[in-house]
């Protein structure tokens, strides 16, 4: 049946019935000065097949088979088809939290499996389940690192914590007591002997991040042991990305009191940057002021095994000032997404992958830096991930790759204004060496380019 509009009839015999004498009279709630003063600007009614046309007529605009290479913190990852199958079934699809445990076993019981896996991944003690995203989980670790110790308001950041996440650090302390101090990288690494020149009896806390914002490995090993050298220690911040878990060393082995990091790889599609989700593990001594919700496993009375919500420390649940956080809700389908993704995969898979992406990048990076005036901006082991210096800004290579239908990478000048002429590119399992080879031969024929119309413009001999 064709849609019908409403008649001027209709709309009469609806203010009528109201007891009112124009449709106006519904919003005098609503100060005249700032009322529309005109009609809205939109199309004329159509049908729902007629909006569909429209519609897929937008989505042929897109290309199809474009390479991505970009990164920077959010990654594009093969899924398994079942990840999408369990999570849209309607026992799950909900965001929210299962108050109820009589009536959501299931969900409880997936969300004590997620947890169970990010302890096993990060090699902590306990997780919860979820947060945000990774950037609001590394601001969240830093309060809870103030709200347990007794010393200390300073927080050492590494200049290899993702600048977005720096932001937004900055932006949960501006009224908070803490503060923050960015420790420079050396060669693209965190120094060991440069924090402990940085520590002070006020130091609360040291943030890094391994692989670091610009895909070099850390030594996570050697910022803890300097740590271990204090009378009182201060909590150690580990951002980790969790693919790279699987071949690296977690940060529970290295010494790491909090590990946190975003979990969109872990069965979550880019989305142009969201939803995903933030993890967050710690020791089981500070699981009491450990922000959001950790499910744990009990007994009913007749002995049979159930899920509860062990602890629900947010200000809607107990007295703000008592509060581990004022998160009110988490990215439970995210999160459960990332278990499903990490169950099917197992270790056998997850490794497989993370293996696979740092040959793809070790590969890529062999192939950009033979072009001439391309060249590496650091030179240390790296994961899956790896930034360039080239010999023209990198926006211009950016938008002539995407000319020609090729995915380039990060222009670092977009988060970092100093680095202009870098770019950051990322691999995963899912770029091929085909589409490497095309990303190496259009960036030296686009370097080449310009270095002779360089040279012409000059007066030299091409």
């Amino acid at each position: 049946m064709a849609y019908t509009p409403h008649t001027p009839k209709d709309t009469a015999e609806m203010l009528s019935t109201l007891g009112l004498s124009s449709v106006n009279d519904l919003f005098a709630c609503i100060p005249e000065k700032i009322r529309l003063q005109r009609p809205l600007d939109i199309p004329a009614i159509r049908s729902e097949a007629e909006i569909l046309r429209e519609f897929e007529g937008f989505a042929e605009k897109n290309r199809a088979g474009s390479p991505s290479f970009l990164g920077a913190g959010c990654y594009r990852r093969f899924i398994p088809a079942a990840v999408d199958y369990l999570s849209g079934r309607g026992e799950f699809n909900t965001a929210y939290t299962p108050y109820q445990p009589e009536v959501s076993q299931g969900t409880l019981q997936a969300i004590f499996e997620y947890q169970s896996m990010i302890c096993r991944l990060t090699g902590m003690d306990i997780s919860n389940a979820s947060m945000y995203e990774g950037a609001t989980a590394l601001a969240e670790a830093v309060l809870m690192s103030y709200a347990v110790s007794s010393k200390g308001t300073e927080v050492i950041v590494s200049e290899g914590v993702h600048p977005h996440y720096r932001e937004v650090l900055e932006t949960y302390l501006a009224q908070h007591p803490v503060e923050l101090r960015t420790l420079p990288l050396r060669n693209g690494q965190t120094s060991a002997d440069e924090v402990a020149e940085a520590l002070t009896d006020q130091t609360l806390a040291v943030v890094l991040q391994n692989p670091n914002f610009f895909g070099v490995i850390e030594d996570g090993l050697a910022i803890s042991t300097v740590l271990d050298g204090l009378k009182e220690r201060p909590f150690f911040i580990a951002v980790t990305d969790p693919i790279s878990l699987a071949v690296l060393k977690p940060p529970g082995e290295y010494g790491a009191d909090i590990a946190v990091g975003e979990g969109q790889q872990l069965g979550n599609y880019p989305s142009y940057g969201g939803p995903s989700f933030g993890f967050f593990a710690t020791r089981m001594a500070h699981v009491r002021k450990l922000p959001g919700r950790v499910v744990g496993e009990t007994t009913d009375r007749e002995g049979k095994c159930g899920y509860v919500l062990t602890f629900q420390t947010r200000e809607q649940h107990i007295r703000r000032e008592k509060a581990t956080s004022n998160i009110c809700t988490n990215q439970g389908l995210c999160c459960l997404r990332g278990a499903i993704y990490m169950a099917l995969m197992g270790e056998t898979g997850l490794r497989a992958v993370a293996e696979t992406s740092t040959r793809k990048a070790h590969y890529a990076h062999s192939q950009l830096t033979r072009i001439t005036g391309v060249s590496p901006v650091y030179n240390e082991p790296f994961f899956h991930e790896f930034a360039v210096e080239l010999p023209l800004p990198a926006e211009t290579v950016y938008a002539s790759l995407q000319e020609a239908n090729v995915g380039a990478g990060l222009p670092l000048g977009r988060v970092l204004p100093d680095r202009d002429h870098q770019m950051l590119f990322a691999f995963t399992e899912l770029n091929t060496t085909g589409e490497i080879d095309a990303l190496a031969a259009h960036l030296g024929q686009l370097v080449a380019t310009a270095d002779t119309r360089e040279k012409v413009a000059s007066g030299e001999r091409p």
